[in-house]
């Protein structure tokens, strides 16, 4: 994608939605690892650790 998208304003499809939301989640996480709030490990295992989670949570729902 060329574009460069404004989040002011009102976004047109999915694709648009899930493109800015991958960036607003990279430039926030840029900035916690710049400002030495975490570390890129420590992201990295909160990842899967939520991952986890959400997977238990999934397989429950299903086999309820």
């Amino acid at each position: 994608m060329d574009k460069v998208l404004d989040p002011t304003k009102e976004l047109t499809n999915y694709e648009e939605l899930t493109y800015s939301n991958m960036i607003q989640h990279e430039a926030l996480l840029r900035l916690l690892f710049k400002k030495g709030i975490i570390t890129k490990d420590e992201y990295l295992e909160e990842v899967k650790a939520v991952s986890q989670q959400l997977q238990q949570r999934q397989a429950a729902k299903y086999h309820a």
